[in-house]
């Protein structure tokens, strides 16, 4: 190793130490805004009613659970306790039996399946898994019921209708269930359908600033995540997904562009993940570090940011720190 090549990973070594000994007051920052957030009574819903509406405060309770386990601060996960009285958890099931929720398919959907793994996995508890076994099937429905048409325009899609992420969270939860027979069907689909989308989803599609998801860097962790490490091996030594051409925004086009740097380091980390490339890794950093430095938006505009901003940096900070604790 050159001189040069030493310092610089020498630098990118106490940028990485820097990061990690701010992460716990990043997280106590962030939950503090959600618990807010999540406290008020924004909506009728039973148990979801904050946040200004039902997806966000399902990821409210996620991240308020997930920090405190992180930080071992537990009166987030009190905060959670409190709202999910099994009265009212009875009513958001009726709720979403009378389809009542149809309107949070796939995104919201996704989101519930991240928070019920969080409260088993992280908590030992399982209030919510007769609302995550309904939801998994309704969001498996979905998915493999898709024309190839409508495949094409969920993958490029950059907003709700997303489809990696409900694809990813689906996974981790068969992962989590040891659900066999949906694990299965769930790599053939991504094998067969999702894998020969590159012409349709290049990394250009990520350079559009208007919405809150990278499109072609949600699927490329899709890819990555479920893929056999045979077949990722192979897609990657083939794809050139420009992932290091990003720099963190500072400049907000838009209302939801304000949650981009924290979803394209959730790419980030999982590209870091697979290759080890200390890139991926600084970018990570770098795309939380410098939207942390800008509270204005993530904190300060409940309506435009302080809603829903905070909790994708609670889970694209969790997402390294569960490489260890977990």
């Amino acid at each position: 190793m050159s001189i040069k090549e030493n310092n610089c990973s020498r630098v990118e070594s106490e940028r990485w130490e820097n990061f990690c000994a701010a992460c716990p007051g990043y997280l106590k920052a962030l939950a503090e805004n959600v618990e807010q957030s999540f406290l008020r009574r924004d909506t009728t819903h039973p148990v979801f009613c904050g946040c200004i509406d039902w997806h966000s405060s399902v990821h409210g309770a996620y991240a308020l659970l997930t920090a405190a386990r992180l930080t071992g601060q537990t009166r987030w996960a009190r905060v959670v306790d409190a709202a999910l009285e099994p009265d009212c958890l009875e009513a958001e099931l009726a709720s979403l039996r009378r389809g009542d929720l149809n309107h949070e398919l796939p995104y919201g959907f996704a989101w519930f399946l991240k928070l019920a793994q969080e409260r088993e996995q992280g908590w030992s508890k399982h209030d919510l898994l007769p609302l995550a076994t309904e939801i998994s099937s309704r969001l498996g429905h979905w998915l493999f019921s898709l024309s190839d048409e409508d495949l094409v325009h969920h993958a490029q899609r950059r907003e709700y209708g997303n489809l990696s992420w409900p694809l990813l969270n689906l996974w981790h939860w068969g992962k989590w269930k040891q659900d066999s027979r949906l694990l299965e069907q769930l790599s053939n689909f991504t094998r067969v359908r999702l894998l020969p989308l590159d012409q349709e989803c290049p990394a250009s599609l990520d350079q559009d600033t208007n919405e809150f998801f990278p499109a072609a860097l949600q699927r490329c962790r899709a890819l990555l995540t479920i893929l056999s490490p045979e077949d990722s091996s192979t897609w990657l030594a083939s794809h050139q997904h420009g992932s290091g051409e990003f720099s963190p925004l500072t400049m907000f086009p838009t209302t939801h562009s304000a949650g981009l740097n924290f979803s394209r380091s959730w790419g980030l980390w999982t590209a870091y993940q697979y290759t080890k490339d200390p890139a991926f890794r600084d970018l990570y950093v770098n795309h939380i570090v410098t939207h942390m430095d800008r509270p204005q938006y993530w904190r300060d505009d409940y309506r435009k940011h302080g809603h829903w901003v905070p909790q994708f940096g609670v889970y694209a900070i969790a997402l390294s720190l569960d490489d260890v604790t977990i």
